[in-house]
């Protein structure tokens, strides 16, 4: 590849990859992880996540106010453990304080939250709806924002009140519906599977990108040309249209030389049917 200049923004017209399953040079295959133990790390609000993990799940939802009324979370965190299989890391990012700990400022909250959806691989939603006591009116923004991702779970007991909108739109976009927490977890477990090992800016990338032929074919070229992927976002994703079919999907990837500072920052489009273009 040509020298790029230290900083640009491309979108490609007519680069097409190949759709083959197997893409050399990408780290994170079960040969590669064969023997590693599995385990979980809970990521708490204003902390920062580990430098690599195998599959993440955001525990989205309604966070009690009264300290009477017990957090929904560890519950969550138990069954994801119970559940997880590995190999290789899970982290679970869990946004309330570490026991004894407290909140950061509203605005980085904010900022630590959305980061880590952006992150996860998995966003699972529990809506134990309550309007007296747990009323939920912020988790209908963020259900909003992910229901359409790709990666969201929907969870609510069959008592939850005012459901039918969110539950409407589950249904209409092949989200996973579930009426336990422990039922919610699974799906959560089910949709990253084993997981695939993701370091540094690859944790950006989410696991219904990064396992899809054209992200890694594209992806092992650039490791072959001696670039490093330093971030990534999702703009916009389209599930498959059929069971056998592959999800569409807008990515915005920030890269750069393996052994300099200049950064490039591309959009790569994978369309159904057609490949994917840069």
């Amino acid at each position: 590849m040509s020298p790029e200049p230290a900083m640009s923004t491309e979108f490609a017209e007519s680069t097409e990859f190949a759709e083959s399953g197997k893409s050399p040079g990408i780290p994170g295959s079960p040969e590669s992880r064969a023997g590693t133990a599995a385990s979980v790390e809970v990521v708490y609000v204003g902390q920062e996540p580990p430098e690599s993990w195998d599959a993440s799940v955001y525990l989205c939802g309604p966070t009690p106010t009264d300290p009477a009324e017990p957090s929904w979370r560890p519950a969550a965190v138990a069954a994801l453990r119970a559940g997880w299989g590995g190999p290789g890391r899970l982290a679970v990012f869990l946004p309330e304080p570490v026991a004894g700990g407290s909140y950061p400022a509203y605005a980085d909250q904010i900022s630590w939250e959305e980061e880590a959806m952006r992150r996860s691989d998995a966003v699972l939603f529990w809506i134990p709806r309550d309007m007296d006591r747990l009323p939920g009116l912020v988790s209908n923004i963020k259900w909003g924002v992910w229901y359409d991702s790709g990666r969201a779970v929907l969870g609510a007991p069959p008592e939850a009140e005012r459901m039918a909108y969110l539950l409407h739109f589950a249904e209409a976009f092949g989200v996973p519906v579930e009426r336990t927490l422990a039922g919610a977890a699974e799906a959560a477990l089910r949709a990253v599977g084993d997981g695939s090992l993701r370091t540094g800016g690859e944790r950006a990338v989410p696991l219904t990108v990064w396992r899809s032929s054209p992200f890694r074919s594209w992806y092992a070229a650039l490791r072959a040309d001696g670039r490093r992927l330093l971030d990534a976002r999702v703009e916009w994703y389209e599930r498959a249209g059929a069971p056998d079919g592959s999800p569409a999907w807008l990515l915005s990837v920030t890269v750069a030389p393996g052994d300099g500072p200049a950064v490039s920052v591309y959009r790569l489009l994978s369309a159904q049917g057609q490949g994917m273009l840069m």
